[in-house]
């Protein structure tokens, strides 16, 4: 039977969270009558979820990764390639993306987690500069430095769930989605495992359990979440670039789960949202924004450890 205490601290928690929940529709609802603020709002969604996808495996798993970036790049460029010689559709871009984000992930899962530490960070950054080699080279298929742009004229301008509404409200259902798909993965055997080879690598390597079996699974999961997002990425501004594909990319995604909350799930979507929004409106009035992200990332780890996200609700409780 459910006691009272945990009835009045759901109260409570759905008490809290009817404010906030009204407050985004409402301004949900006032991005509709601006093309600026919906593109951004959908920018948000989708690289959040790329943010949660690396929360995952970061977070969760103990394991750093300086490629994730460079995953949904490639599924980015996997979704404008094939918008620009096969039109595009909704299931198969998806089913593109994701494909690609979890096959790639595999991959440098299986080279990269033969190490641990520093060896696997470095080894997923360099994974994630080949590919970043191969978009910046490539000039016949990806564009080279130059980009891809325009991809969807073949298929005459935007298909009906491109256009910013549709594309909004298709990120928001990635992205709800996605928490849940990691949220009951987490509850999985294989989520709890990864969560206790964090913690007790020595412990459950003696219990039986093949961690690289388990952390390569968790990739590919972490992957595909990102993938999916990538996918629908470039219909933003019909525009994808190298820099999608850069270490530097998987770097910023790092410092917005940590300024979110490293090993919280929904936290991805506050620091994704907190970074893009200083780097959109105060890169407008000075060239060193980035000093202020530096100077928020410093104070983040300092005094909110576990995230603003978490700070937040703590400071409701209080």
């Amino acid at each position: 039977m459910k006691t009272a205490a945990s009835m009045d601290s759901r109260s409570f928690q759905a008490a809290a969270w009817a404010p906030l929940a009204a407050g985004a529709a409402l301004i949900a609802f006032g991005m509709l009558s601006d093309p600026y603020l919906l593109r951004l709002a959908t920018e948000i969604l989708l690289i959040g979820t790329a943010v949660m996808s690396l929360n995952l495996v970061t977070g969760q798993g103990g394991l750093v990764s300086l490629c994730h970036g460079a995953l949904f790049g490639a599924a980015a460029y996997a979704a404008a390639l094939l918008a620009q010689h096969a039109g595009v559709s909704l299931a198969t871009t998806l089913a593109v993306g994701v494909a690609t984000g979890g096959l790639l992930a595999l991959i440098v899962a299986l080279i990269s987690l033969r190490s641990s530490g520093l060896f696997f960070l470095v080894a997923t950054l360099i994974a994630g500069q080949l590919l970043w080699e191969i978009a910046f080279h490539w000039r016949e298929a990806t564009g080279g430095a130059d980009g891809l742009r325009g991809f969807t004229a073949s298929a005459g301008g935007r298909p009906w769930w491109a256009q910013p509404v549709w594309l909004y409200a298709l990120a928001a259902a990635w992205a709800c989605a996605s928490l849940a798909l990691l949220r009951r993965y987490l509850r999985q055997p294989a989520g709890v495992a990864l969560q206790a080879l964090r913690d007790q690598p020595l412990r459950m390597q003696a219990l039986g359990y093949s961690a690289g079996r388990i952390r390569a699974q968790a990739f590919a999961v972490s992957g595909g979440v990102a993938g999916g997002a990538g996918a629908l990425y470039p219909f933003i501004n019909l525009y994808i670039s190298p820099e999608s594909v850069h270490w530097s990319f998987s770097a910023s995604l790092l410092i917005m789960g940590v300024i979110g909350g490293i090993r919280s799930l929904a936290g991805a979507y506050c620091g994704a949202a907190i970074y893009l929004l200083i780097q959109t409106y105060l890169s407008s009035w000075t060239d060193r924004w980035q000093l202020l992200i530096g100077l928020l990332f410093v104070l983040t780890v300092l005094f909110m450890p576990e995230g603003v996200a978490h700070g937040m609700r703590r400071g409701r409780r209080s």
